[in-house]
């Protein structure tokens, strides 16, 4: 047994990733390090008692290309002897019915297919190939977009099972000479050479030049990673003892806290705070916002202000209210909001009065779990002095110019012909520049600025409705 089964059964074994009579799915893409841990899982089932088969999805990006990866894959099942799952995701439809994040549309289609199989045919794993130079990409991408850099779990909740990472505490170099001894045939996918994405710009431009500094960082971020998330986990035990002492409800059931224990607390418990008692206001219903540190940090700031009272909407028709001495919630009608124009704050999804949010940020900012199923997606360009944007109705005289149009076109012309009901017209958000230029009509049409093509632009433009009912947790890891 070499250095490389050592180090890896090692790390199983610490973080208990594998136990006998697990049933295991391994993704495999067919390039090197999915077909390295599908060699690794599959030699090993028989002496683990385990069961082992791969899921291979084709994203039908890259047309017979990207269907020999799965072909590949089948025939290592078959020479392994286990089952082999392949399915696949229509991306290219997908995107040219409702625009969006090619990488975004392609996990949430792979994911939503591993946990549909997962469910059905009782596996209790899915095992990925994310390796330690991986970790370290994850963490460099998180601190670029201002988000703690936790990187990822070796394990996490999936379904009905678990997500394992078995091969994390080794390199893409140690893959790449485990592939090589066991002559592990492999595919690569062209679109990983492409520096479009911010991960390969990343693993292309930064990593080089950090693990020439030291060979060993990518594997020490997986050590301080496994250390961070253990802080905070510990960090939010304590919050979740401190909180639950000291929050009390209203007849509405709605969760209210007096000032003083909430200053009482040191800054990171207070931060974590924040989404714990958006999590009691929502009964741990996952609701359709984002509570990234930009939406914490900007409760945290009203929360902290010594001037006056503050008012904050939140999604659902709830308000967060700091008055008197007391931090509490309160509920309105979307019927009664007044309709004057919204500041669209960047990054922090805004709710419009008929069930919609908004959301405009840098494209590279917007993390991928934000752009779920349902949301449209818009790309765009405009100079600095339109900004900030703007939320309103509708106004008399009002015009967009549109993509091959020489002219504006009024608004109440667009709805026509668009047919977009009458009783809907005046409850439909239209975005404004701080010049007061229409540029959009979320859920109608987008103005010459704006692209469903990501490419060459800075910044994004979402909208979604939010659900009914979701039964998803409202905080997940």
């Amino acid at each position: 047994m070499g250095e490389f089964e050592r180090t890896v059964l090692r790390f199983i074994e610490e973080n208990g990733l594998v136990k006998r009579g697990d049933s295991l799915l391994v993704a495999c893409s067919g390039g090197i390090d999915s077909v390295a841990v599908l060699h690794f899982m599959a030699s090993r089932r028989k002496r683990w008692g385990i069961e082992v088969a791969a899921v291979h999805v084709d994203h039908m990006l890259r047309g017979e290309e990207s269907a020999e990866d799965g072909v590949l894959v089948n025939s290592l099942c078959k020479q392994y002897g286990i089952p082999f799952y392949g399915r696949s995701v229509p991306v290219p439809d997908i995107l040219a019915e409702k625009g969006g994040n090619v990488q975004a549309v392609c996990r949430i289609g792979r994911y939503a297919l591993f946990e549909e199989i997962m469910q059905k045919d009782d596996f209790a794993c899915l095992v990925t190939a994310h390796h330690a130079d991986d970790q370290l990409e994850t963490m460099l991408m998180q601190m670029t977009k201002g988000v703690p850099p936790l990187g990822m779990p070796a394990e996490r909740e999936l379904g009905v099972g678990r997500l394992i990472r078995p091969f994390f505490p080794v390199t893409k170099t140690d893959i790449q000479g485990y592939a090589a001894e066991n002559e592990l045939p492999y595919r690569e996918d062209p679109s990983n050479e492409s520096d479009d994405y911010m991960r390969n710009r990343i693993r292309h431009q930064l990593l080089p030049f950090i693990l020439g500094e030291n060979a060993s960082a990518a594997v020490n971020a997986v050590r301080i990673s496994n250390r961070l998330q253990e802080d905070n986990e510990l960090l939010w035990q304590l919050v979740e003892e401190r909180v639950g002492q000291f929050v009390q409800f209203d007849e509405n059931a709605l969760p209210f806290i007096d000032d003083h224990a909430f200053f009482g607390m040191p800054v990171a418990l207070q931060r974590r705070a924040i989404p714990l008692l958006l999590n009691y206001l929502y009964d741990g219903r996952r609701i359709s916002v984002e509570y990234r540190d930009a939406l914490t940090e900007q409760l945290l700031r009203h929360v902290s202000s010594q001037q006056g009272n503050v008012t904050v909407d939140l999604p659902e028709g709830f308000r967060f209210v700091r008055e008197y001495g007391k931090l509490f919630f309160t509920q309105r009608q979307f019927a009664d909001e007044p309709t004057t124009q919204k500041r669209l704050e960047k990054g922090v999804w805004t709710p419009w009065t008929n069930g919609l949010e908004l959301l405009w940020d840098d494209v590279h900012k917007v993390e991928e779990d934000m752009l779920e199923d349902g949301t449209e997606i818009m790309y765009f360009t405009l100079p600095d002095v339109a900004f900030p944007l703007f939320a309103r109705i509708r106004e008399d005289g009002d015009r967009i110019l549109l993509e091959g149009m020489p002219h504006p076109k009024r608004l109440s012309r667009l709805f026509i012909d668009e047919k977009i009901a009458r009783t809907e017209r005046d409850r439909l958000p239209v975005i404004i520049t701080a010049q007061g230029d229409v540029c959009a009509v979320p859920g109608v049409r987008y103005g010459m600025a704006f692209s469903k093509r990501r490419t060459g632009q800075p910044y994004i433009f979402a909208m979604k409705r939010r659900p009914a009912l979701a039964e998803d947790k409202l905080l997940e890891n």
